[in-house]
């Protein structure tokens, strides 16, 4: 099994392809962004956090914030949550890393 530096964009000193960034801190800058968005659509910005799970392929955004602003993160039959996922799939895929925004209810 291949190990996550030479997965896909993943050059050997961990920097994506064609940028001058490294993985580690294009997901840090990713998961901030996911952070500010969802501060921006709760009536509780302080209780909003967001952990990142590394894994061999896969990258997973966990967003936890209080219970009474789970309803505005998900948003009218989702659609508010599908769109976070949408743009945060399209930001990482693009320099080879899968990621997955995931909310614990």
């Amino acid at each position: 099994m291949a190990d996550i530096e030479s997965y896909k964009g993943f050059k050997d000193e961990n920097r994506i392809k064609g940028a001058d960034v490294n993985a580690d801190e294009y997901r840090e800058e990713v998961r901030v962004l996911i952070e500010k968005l969802v501060r921006y659509l709760v009536d509780q910005p302080d209780t909003v956090t967001v952990t990142t799970y590394v894994g061999p392929k896969t990258t997973v955004y966990r967003v936890n914030c209080a219970k009474d602003n789970l309803g505005q993160v998900i948003g009218a039959q989702g659609k508010t949550i599908m769109g976070l996922r949408a743009v945060v799939h399209a930001m990482t895929a693009r320099n080879g890393i899968r990621s997955i925004v995931e909310i614990p209810v």
